[in-house]
C-alpha cells in the first residue's frame, strides 16, 4: 500500500542521512532493493520535505529522536 511504501522511503532517507552506509548497503537492509531504489526514495522524500512542512517537521523530530538514542 501507499502508506507502507512512503514509510519505507522515509526509513531509507533516514538511513542515508544518519548512517555512513552505502546505497547498496541500505538497499540490502530493505529486502535486497537496488541502490537506484534508495536514490529514488531519498530524492522523493527530500523534495517532499521542501513542499510539505508537516512532513518536514515529522522527519526532523524522527532524526532528533534517533540521534538521541
Amino acid at each position: 500500500s501507499h502508506t507502507v511504501v512512503e514509510a519505507r522511503q522515509i526509513a531509507m532517507y533516514l538511513c542515508r542521512e544518519l548512517t555512513g552506509n552505502s546505497l547498496p548497503q541500505i538497499g540490502n537492509s530493505f529486502g535486497g532493493r537496488d541502490h537506484t531504489t534508495v536514490i529514488h526514495a531519498c530524492d522523493k522524500i527530500g523534495k517532499e520535505r521542501k513542499e510539505d512542512s508537516k512532513l518536514d517537521r515529522t522527519i526532523e523530530q524522527l532524526m532528533q529522536r534517533i540521534e538521541s538514542l
